[in-house]
């Protein structure tokens, strides 16, 4: 056979297979050198990984153990802080295990109406008869649950103006918005605002405000955040004096946030 003529017939095809090897060979050896690459950056990777492992690895049994009884320790402070720095909520004002929420609250509302508002005025005090209530009653487990805190504390305020001779209780209001404070040492709780305003005519507003240092100071704390006394109206011989206090609880703290 003519190599000759062979090359002359064929070169074309000859030239395009010879170019495509030697591409396969270029492509090849790029990608082997970018996955090896990838291989020892892996395999690094991991080696630092391990040795990070063993040095964070110092808590035997014996520290775990001594950290968890820590652990509790600090849980159990921290309930008892709350305790003393929050409103108790009675168990009237809570919903009973099994029974639905906005029953209890529709039951419990309606009970203390006609209760406390009939008690104050056979002692001739008006109280603002819709307790600080929503016009529309709230259907959310949570929602009602806030509520009936605010109205735990409003029922404690109430009966103790009653007691020190108030005349009215007025504007009393159960902020069905939160309230959570902003800054560096804010505090975690989310609270609910209650306020309300309390009349006396012809009489002394201090009884009712050692009263109320006594049930602050008295380990039975009302969560009272402000107070005003305004200056006496001596045309109307009355003393008004402007109350808020906030409802909360302690956050839930999960086993995440307690590993952080």
């Amino acid at each position: 056979m003519n190599f000759d003529a062979f090359w002359q017939t064929h070169r074309r095809f000859i030239l395009g297979l010879a170019g495509g090897v030697v591409t396969f060979f270029i492509i090849l050896a790029i990608t082997g050198n970018g996955a090896k690459e990838d291989f020892k950056r892996g395999k690094s990777s991991i080696s630092s990984t391990r040795r990070k492992m063993k040095a964070n690895d110092m808590y035997g049994a014996t520290s775990v153990t001594i950290l968890n009884e820590r652990l509790d320790s600090l849980r159990s402070r921290n309930a008892e802080l709350g305790l003393m720095s929050l409103p108790p909520f009675r168990a009237r004002f809570q919903i009973p295990s099994g029974t639905p929420a906005a029953q209890h609250y529709i039951t419990l509302t309606g009970e203390l109406r006609d209760e406390l508002i009939g008690w104050a005025l056979r002692r001739n005090c008006e109280v603002d008869d819709s307790l600080g209530l929503p016009p529309v009653s709230p259907s959310q487990p949570q929602q009602i649950e806030r509520i009936l805190h605010g109205l735990d504390v409003v029922e404690r305020v109430v009966r103790l103006a009653v007691g020190t001779g108030a005349a009215e209780v007025e504007k009393i209001r159960i902020s069905q918005k939160r309230r959570r404070q902003g800054g560096r040492n804010a505090s975690p709780l989310d609270m609910t605002p209650v306020t309300l305003e309390i009349v006396f005519h012809r009489v002394s507003a201090t009884p009712f405000l050692r009263q109320l240092a006594a049930e602050q100071e008295g380990g039975n704390p009302l969560g009272l955040i402000a107070l005003e006394v305004l200056p006496r109206n001596e045309k109307r011989m009355e003393q008004r004096i402007l109350l808020e206090f906030g409802v909360g609880v302690m956050p839930l703290i999960t086993v995440e946030e307690d590993l952080q």
